[in-house]
């Protein structure tokens, strides 16, 4: 394994743990409105964005992973998608939750039971296809993801669920393949 490919998993390794400290905790604390926050939230975005985006360069520019090698670049790209993403997604959600709160008064969003887990496997589904050379298997994802949501998205539009969900999932979504796509300028 090359240098520039121990310092892109190096790198890619130290931005997925260090995005825990975003994703666990990403509502807003008691008394602090949300808007104050999007300072942070978009910093973060883009220091996971030029990040990563590092690690690709590094990865592209670098003699390709090989051998039994290739499975620890599956394995952070994972980790990647699955803890990145979810910190990711949950900024994104909350600069959109912002951002459609103009007139000061707040809304009741709807929270969608079990979306951090959910999502969690969707990303890490979305890179195993990817990786596999499988790319229908983002249909099944989508599928089976929009099928068991379907009767709480239909409760009223009102709620603000539906965009959430949306939102959330094109952002998860996007993001996974980008780690998926990470990890095969690594490998290729």
């Amino acid at each position: 394994m090359t240098t520039s490919a121990i310092a892109a998993l190096i790198l890619w390794s130290v931005l997925s743990v260090a995005s825990l400290w975003v994703w666990l905790p990403t509502r807003p604390s008691a008394g602090k409105p949300l808007l104050a926050r999007t300072a942070t939230l978009v910093a973060v975005l883009v220091t996971l964005v030029v990040g990563t985006g590092l690690v690709a360069v590094l990865g592209a520019v670098g003699e390709p992973v090989s051998g039994p090698l290739t499975w620890v670049v599956i394995s952070v790209a994972a980790a990647a998608a699955l803890l990145t993403g979810g910190a990711v997604t949950s900024c994104v959600l909350d600069l959109a939750d912002g951002s459609s709160r103009r007139t000061g008064v707040r809304v009741r969003r709807t929270v969608l039971r079990g979306g951090a887990w959910i999502g969690a496997l969707e990303r890490l589904g979305i890179v195993a296809t990817l990786l596999a050379g499988w790319p229908d298997g983002l249909a099944v994802i989508l599928a089976v993801k929009g099928l068991a949501r379907y009767p709480e998205l239909k409760t009223g539009p009102s709620s603000g669920a539906a965009e959430r969900f949306i939102i959330g999932t094109f952002a998860s979504i996007g993001w996974a393949a980008g780690c998926a796509g990470v990890a095969w300028a690594l490998i290729r």
